[in-house]
């Protein structure tokens, strides 16, 4: 059960569970997302109080989860034997000489064929440029995949999708303004949390907030969205 409560003047969701257990527990996950279990007869007010007694603790908590995420997991400057992670695997870079620029994903292998393998900007430049090309094309066959079903459901097609290096999101959606961005880091994560990410910015279309109603439009294309989510706090 999704509910909020205002902590320094924000309005910050948390997901509530009640549970045969004796004590109330509450802990931030990796994503910064924010869990408490409790008594089965302990009240909603109860529960908010004791949320409250812990503002500072969740602050901190919160803090440290953004300054994790600043710090971008992509190696800055590639070399033969560099590990990166690209759609949840480890692939190990292979820089070649090349009289045109390409990049080859080979199982586990990053193939980098370039003119300049001795200019690390230069190879870094033909990397990146492919990578968010890539994970570009993969999400963008996945919004014309499940934007139909939406507008089924009375939601209006996104006017843009942006895609830009978010340092603490996968994605973000206005509903207001109908722009739907997505992080390029995605690239990093498995296909099937991709695909979840863009459920979710698209249920955002529908209901812009958290809440157990939101998240029934996301379990209408994504059953399976709460192992989708465990597996994106783990990168």
């Amino acid at each position: 059960m999704i509910k909020s409560v205002i902590i320094n003047g924000n309005v910050m969701n948390y997901e509530l569970e009640r549970k045969r257990i004796r004590n109330i527990n509450l802990r931030i996950r990796p994503d910064g997302s924010i869990y408490v279990s409790c008594p089965m007869r302990v009240t909603d007010a109860e529960v908010e109080k004791f949320i409250l007694a812990k503002k500072d603790f969740i602050l901190r908590a919160l803090s440290t989860v953004n300054e994790r995420h600043v710090n971008n997991p992509s190696p800055k400057v590639l070399k033969c034997g560099t590990i990166v992670k690209i759609e949840g695997r480890e692939r190990t870079v292979n820089i070649v000489e090349s009289v045109g620029n390409r990049v080859t994903l080979m199982d586990d292998v990053l193939l980098i064929c370039t003119r300049n393998i001795n200019d690390d900007d230069s190879v870094n430049r033909v990397y990146n440029k492919w990578r968010n090309e890539y994970i570009k094309e993969k999400i963008l066959i996945l919004c014309d995949e499940v934007c139909p079903f939406y507008m089924k459901l009375g939601a209006r097609k996104p006017v843009a999708i942006k895609f830009r290096t978010m340092k603490s999101r996968w994605g973000s959606c206005n509903p207001s303004k109908g722009i739907i961005t997505f992080n390029y880091n995605l690239i990093e994560v498995p296909p099937e949390c991709v695909r979840y990410v863009v459920v979710h910015e698209f249920s955002h279309l529908l209901v812009p907030n958290h809440s157990d109603r939101f998240y029934r439009f996301v379990a209408l294309l994504e059953p399976d969205w709460r192992e989708r989510r465990r597996m994106l706090n783990g990168y």
